[in-house]
């Protein structure tokens, strides 16, 4: 047995009618492995500490519940969940057992991926984000009120140290399947329990639908969910070193402190996003109900930090109404499905660089070519204002397109441009361009 099956089937140890014979593989591997016998140790004292304080009520909604927040989550195991349930008899002291020792080994299995010299101080901010977990598993519904300092219609994920704030909304309903909506200037993403939906207003707007798993939006999907950004935390700090230090008084305050993630060979991308700079992130938790209540994000900027992002309002279990998750599109934009526009013949271009896949578009802008401009930048034909943006960048003049580049964790590349509009503008920015779908073709994702 290997340490990924023993993380896999820990679970077991827990279950009284687990198998001698699996019981004597666990010893066997325990005294090769001081690692995975340090985490049954810790699992097994956090197992002890909960009994006490914890009290659940039979019932399948709370069956239900725990089992579709497990689901959901997202979690990087999440493909391997379901193989802790099979032959889970319906009674009540086993179903809470496992389920809150499913609860715990998510948080626990990515802090103890042997990180060596870190466990000690992240083993006390574990027993924090635990017990907050444990208690969120009752919350029905949360809403979030955040400013951010951002750019109207850019991404949710995107951030500008030197822009002003914006308002962000989040609301999220818990259930199986979950719902939830983000919205901030210029932009509304709504999952209502089957699809994503993602719109974008203004004269370039677009509106996609997607599938639940689909990566609409990024980093900032896990305030949704106060677990999710616990668990989160816990992955990051096992891949990066993340630094904890917690302060307790009358209510707990955890500090994360993070390097930026990603390849900054060229910093382009460096604090364009908070995983991608050097940031600090403040956790405030109530300490009577372990819940969380604030959240700060600074990143550095020299010798200062700058506040990105702040939590200015929090509440648990309002009622949400239905309608929260419906878009209601303006009558000239209708719903283009993600699946439809990667598949279609006549989206994107592949067997070709990254650059030139930029010099064909920019050429088509030159040359009105706007069946070459929708192929590569899918959706513009289908802009609210199309007569506009048409007259704005048709017949641009190429200055220059320099050499493609990579930066933080964008999964696509960069290319500079530079050209003249119409109106004698110049635009000099840096392209993005990804082919990270299964057909490997460009679609230009950003930067003009």
């Amino acid at each position: 047995m290997n340490c990924i099956e023993v993380n896999e089937k820990m679970a077991e140890l827990f279950d009284n009618k687990v198998s001698q014979e699996l019981k004597a593989e666990f010893i066997a591997h325990f005294a090769e492995c001081p690692d995975c016998k340090n985490l049954f140790t810790e699992m097994s004292a956090v197992m002890e500490e909960l009994k006490p304080r914890i009290t659940i009520r039979a019932g399948k909604e709370l069956q239900s519940r725990i089992l579709g927040q497990a689901i959901s989550s997202g979690n990087p195991y999440q493909t391997r969940r379901l193989r802790i349930f099979p032959g889970m008899s319906p009674g009540l002291k086993r179903i809470t057992a496992i389920a809150l020792l499913l609860l715990i080994l998510f948080i626990l299995l990515p802090l103890f991926n042997h990180t060596g010299w870190m466990q000690n101080k992240a083993s006390a901010a574990n027993s924090i984000f635990g017990r907050s977990i444990i208690a969120m598993t009752g919350i029905k519904t949360v809403y979030m009120e955040l400013k951010v300092r951002t750019i109207e219609n850019e991404n949710f994920d995107y951030i500008d140290m030197n822009a002003e704030f914006m308002p962000y909304k989040l609301w999220k309903v818990f259930g199986n399947p979950p719902k939830w909506r983000i919205e901030k200037p210029g932009r509304t993403i709504v999952m209502d329990g089957k699809n994503q939906y993602l719109y974008a207003s203004g004269p370039s707007g677009f509106a996609i639908m997607g599938n639940p798993d689909d990566g609409l939006i990024d980093w900032m999907k896990i305030l949704l969910d106060p677990e999710k950004i616990l668990q989160t935390e816990k992955e990051i700090a096992a891949e990066n070193y993340a630094k904890y230090q917690i302060e307790n008084g009358n209510v707990i305050i955890l500090t994360v402190n993070a390097k930026a993630m990603g390849d900054f060979r060229n910093d382009y991308a460096l604090n364009k996003t908070i995983p991608e700079s050097n940031n600090r992130r403040v956790y405030t938790f109530d300490k009577s109900t372990n819940l969380l209540k604030s959240l700060e994000v600074f990143v550095e900027a020299g010798s200062k930090e700058i506040l990105v992002l702040q939590l200015t309002t929090l509440k648990y279990d309002e009622p949400i109404a239905d309608n929260k998750f419906v878009i209601d599109l303006p009558p000239n934009v209708k719903w283009v499905t993600l699946d439809s526009i990667i598949s279609n013949k006549n989206t994107g271009l592949a067997g070709v660089g990254s650059e030139k896949a930029t010099n064909i578009f920019f050429e088509a802008l030159q040359q009105k070519d706007w069946k070459i401009v929708d192929q590569l930048m899918p959706g513009f034909l289908e802009s609210s204002d199309i007569e506009k943006l048409k007259e704005s960048f048709g017949g641009i003049t190429i200055l220059s397109i320099g050499k493609s580049f990579k930066s933080g964790q964008y999964p696509g590349e960069f290319v500079p441009y530079e050209v003249r509009l119409k109106s004698g503008v110049i635009k000099k920015m840096n392209l993005a361009l990804r082919n990270d779908n299964k057909y490997k073709k460009w679609i230009i994702d950003g930067g003009f």
